[in-house]
């Protein structure tokens, strides 16, 4: 695994409510990715950790909210020494409202049996804004005014509609490098209210994609000649993380996801897996044909992304580092990656960040779908980023 790096910790920004603390690829000064806080009362410590002491153990409980189902992942112990000790999940009742979201939250933690206990949870989707930018040498109390001066140039939030905070990754005399996410105040808000409504304790709001890629860099092993390419695919959309040595962060929301392809193949006749219900052991399809035609059409428009998306960064950013291909998320459909695989002309399939099978597990036998692995990517980055 790609541990956390020594080094410094990168210099961090408030303002607004909101913290971040930004974690560089390998090689450079690390940290956690980027942190967003919630405005209830939540104490924050910069970049140090949020723990939750039992015992003298350490543990971090990520909590994910997507549109259909909750997950929830418990790691205790060191960042570098992480194990997984239990996971939930509930699903969503389709048309729901807040309240059947509160009560799938309710469940997850209580099938995790961590109720009651504090979570790290997030935000995420197209309107939430990460950019890697180049800023003149400023002190770094000003850097938040400077990007709200030139939040248009930047492609920034103006701050009387969204929430705003940067991480300075690496300062020298000529630049200052900075990571910064602009978050809508409704989409903040929002989600703040919906953990308040399921009494939920949090200590941060992170970024649903940097936790995405927080898992990526964690269990990739990525080389510093390498352009990690992650796919996270999930229910309603996809994220593209893209992030070397040489270039900046780079993430892309996707318009294609799991329920694309569910209706694709309920249109064809073909039956779909369920998305809501739990995920059970994929096995080859007796008749791929049907099912390859069906997904062909999503199949090609995430391939073409992922194209267009790595053209334009090794055109702009790094023409030398070579693609490192991982994929996660809803991976429920067994030939998916293999068509994808095709589509985009790779020599191999992409390699499956599958956190169940990549850190210790000590979760009660039972109690684990180990297959599911891949679809709590976000909630184990999520929990990682407190240890």
């Amino acid at each position: 695994m790609i541990s956390r790096l020594p080094g410094r910790s990168p210099s961090s920004t408030r303002r607004h409510g909101i913290s971040a603390s930004c974690r560089e690829p390998p090689d450079r000064p690390r940290d956690r990715l980027c942190r967003l806080s919630a405005r209830n009362g939540t104490t924050f410590s910069g970049v140090g950790s949020v723990l939750v002491k039992t015992f003298l153990r350490q543990r971090a409980i990520g909590l994910e909210i997507s549109a259909s189902v909750v997950r929830v992942l418990v790691l205790e112990g060191s960042f570098k020494k992480a194990r997984i000790t239990a996971t939930g999940t509930a699903p969503i009742a389709a048309g729901g409202d807040g309240a059947a979201s509160a009560r799938a939250i309710h469940a997850a933690l209580a099938a995790a049996r961590v109720d009651g206990e504090p979570v790290v949870a997030a935000v995420g989707g197209p309107d939430v804004v990460v950019r890697q930018l180049t800023l003149p040498p400023l002190p770094r109390d000003r850097v938040l005014q400077a990007l709200e001066l030139q939040h248009r140039e930047f492609g920034l939030l103006p701050s009387s509609e969204g929430l705003l905070d940067a991480q300075v990754l690496r300062r020298s005399k000529k630049e200052c490098l900075v990571l910064a996410v602009s978050a809508p105040k409704p989409i903040v808000e929002g989600r703040l209210r919906l953990l308040e409504q399921a009494a939920v304790k949090v200590r941060t709001l992170e970024v649903e994609a940097l936790a995405v890629l927080n898992t990526a860099l964690h269990l990739g092993r990525l080389e510093p000649r390498e352009l990690l390419v992650a796919l996270d695919l999930g229910e309603e959309r996809s994220v593209l993380c893209l992030l070397s040595k040489q270039g900046p962060v780079v993430v892309r929301h996707l318009d294609a996801g799991a329920s694309a392809i569910v209706e694709q193949l309920r249109r064809a006749g073909v039956a779909a897996p369920n998305g809501r219900a739990p995920r059970e052991t994929p096995r080859e399809d007796a008749d791929a044909g049907p099912v390859a035609e069906a997904c062909r059409g999503v199949v090609h428009r995430i391939a073409d992304e992922i194209r267009m998306s790595l053209s334009f960064y090794r055109s702009e950013y790094d023409r030398e580092s070579l693609p490192r291909y991982l994929l996660s998320g809803w991976l429920r459909v067994p030939r998916l990656n293999r068509w994808l695989t095709d589509e985009l002309g790779l020599q191999s399939p992409f390699e499956v960040i599958d956190p169940f099978r990549a850190v210790r597990m000590t979760a009660a036998q039972g109690e684990t779908n180990e297959s599911a692995g891949p679809e709590f990517v976000q909630a184990f980055g999520l929990a990682l980023r407190a240890l």
